[in-house]
């Protein structure tokens, strides 16, 4: 997250503009890393290439021929942008602590990218003085890759705190390429007020937007008279840097002409707001699991728990990572609902039931102040009926969940990838109740959106039957992530001797 350094108040122009934003470090992850005797090692770091200095290091290795692995969160006295050196304990012991050195093919750069893991010194090792200036190497790095998304790539932008003049609020987020010039990836929103109802945009209009304005129809092709146009024009153009920027204006009308390159005002701006690349805490939240036919009902419970109505969005793909038309109560099938939540209450949205059976996941967008669960139901003849719940979580880096392959029991994943333009690698590492790695798998990936569900016995039935414990997941990107939309969310099912199941948590530490 970039961080505001001041404000210089020069004319109404530089009043307008949100303040320069600092370099932050950039986060890397690994990917396809593995070790001469078989191990191999995921997770992933931060680095500031302004100052030298590693952060965050979140790095595990898994056992092989050689070594039993070992977990790396801090780095070696001596570590650089070749090269880092990551310890297992602090202080250090020498010929007891363990070293993960990472040498890079090329220096770690604010620009990103991706930089192999090559050389003699890439190894896992034991340190052998205080420091871990010296080591010896146990067995080399064979071949991986560390990623980071560029400062310079194209940007995903969230609208903050932006009010029209009939009190109708404006939120959602885009993506923005100041390279190409191109917007996608557009989710926004207009809540209702005395001028309008709500509605929601999904397409701009290329001839009309540039890098300081949006201009965005709320349906294609536009009809006279019905279609709504958006626009948001603000006072800098918005570059691949990224930070924060005023609102200069916001208007909303309806189109005159099948253009719209003329339209008739609703409503303008009131609050301007700002657009910003940092996301705020809660603002979205994902449903791992939608499940709707071959028994399956999906009933979303959104709860508002304040006293000022509040709209959200509620948008649904399928496992393909297309968007997926589901009708709730009895509504036309639609992939985007826009959800009015009044203060105090409640609503309760549920999918038909009807057909074959279809899965997928969810974004819910500006829940803030909301609570938002998922409960499925299962009701087959001859068969107990099961429902489980899931409550809409951020996308992570990488969590943790309990398994059980005991007799009788079994273990179920959904997973979904949210980014928009990243191929993501699932990266699943299991543990036994006292810690023993068993097994891992990265053989597995997610397109953009995609969505997959499966149980362990089908999966993972000879390498864990009998055993129980946990599941370390952590995502990897091919390539070099695309914009910085990066994570999987993920659900457990639990089920039963009975034949019912039940959701498991997952955990998740920053």
């Amino acid at each position: 997250m970039r961080r505001i350094i001041g404000f210089l108040q020069v004319g109404l122009l530089l009043s307008l503009m949100a303040c320069a934003a600092s370099a932050a470090p950039l986060h890397w992850q690994l990917n396809g890393v593995t070790f001469s005797d078989g191990g191999s090692a995921f997770g992933g770091f931060d680095f500031d290439a302004g100052t030298g200095e590693y952060t965050n290091i979140n790095l595990t290795t898994t056992p092989g021929s050689v070594l039993q692995g070992g977990y790396y969160y801090s780095a070696a006295t001596g570590s650089t942008a070749t090269t880092l050196t990551g310890v297992s304990t602090v202080p250090i012991f020498a010929q007891t602590t363990m070293a993960l050195t990472l040498s890079f093919s090329a220096a770690l750069t604010a620009s990103g990218g991706t930089v192999t893991i090559t050389g003699s010194s890439a190894s896992e090792s034991f340190c052998v003085n205080p420091t871990c200036s010296s080591v010896t190497s146990q067995r080399p790095i064979t071949g991986g890759t560390a990623s980071a998304i560029s400062d310079a790539a194209a940007k995903r932008w969230y609208i903050h705190d932006a009010v029209l003049s009939d009190g109708a609020r404006i939120f959602g987020s885009f993506v923005f390429d100041a390279t190409t010039g191109t917007y996608s990836s557009i989710s926004v929103t207009t809540t209702a007020g005395k001028a309008g109802p709500s509605a929601g945009y999904v397409f701009n209009i290329p001839g009309s937007s540039s890098n300081t304005a949006l201009s965005l129809v709320s349906a294609s092709p536009i009809v006279s008279g019905t279609t709504t146009s958006l626009v948001l024009t603000f006072p800098a153009p918005l570059t691949n840097a990224g930070g924060t920027i005023t609102i200069l204006n916001a208007v909303e009308g309806t189109c005159s002409n099948v253009s719209c390159s003329a339209t008739t005002m609703l409503r303008s701006t009131a609050a301007n707001g700002t657009v910003s690349t940092a996301q705020q805490d809660g603002e979205t939240a994902i449903l791992p699991q939608i499940a709707d036919g071959g028994g399956f009902v999906t009933e979303l419970i959104i709860t508002n728990p304040t006293g000022a109505t509040i709209t959200c969005r509620v948008t649904f793909w399928q496992d393909n990572g297309a968007l997926l038309p589901l009708s709730l109560n009895g509504a036309n099938p639609s992939s985007s609902y826009v959800v009015v939540v009044p203060g105090h209450s409640t609503q309760f949205l549920s999918t038909p039931g009807a057909g074959p059976s279809v899965t997928g996941w969810a974004l819910a967008e500006n829940v803030q102040r909301l609570g938002v669960v998922a409960a499925f139901r299962l009701q087959v003849s001859n068969r107990p009926e099961s429902e489980a719940t899931v409550e809409g979580i951020p996308a992570t880096a990488g969590f943790a969940m309990a398994f059980d392959e005991t007799p009788g029991f079994d273990t179920g994943f959904a997973l979904a990838n949210v980014s928009a333009f990243d191929t993501v690698i699932e990266n699943l590492f299991f543990y036994d109740t006292t810690g023993n790695f068993i097994y891992s798998d990265t053989t597995h990936t997610l397109g953009p959106h995609q969505h997959e569900s499966f149980l362990f016995s089908g999966r993972y039935g000879a390498q864990l039957a009998g055993k129980r414990g946990t599941v370390r997941v952590y995502y990897g990107v091919t390539g070099t992530p695309a914009n910085g939309t990066a994570g999987l969310t993920g659900l457990g099912l639990r089920v039963n001797p009975g034949g019912t199941f039940t959701s498991l948590p997952t955990v998740t530490i920053d």
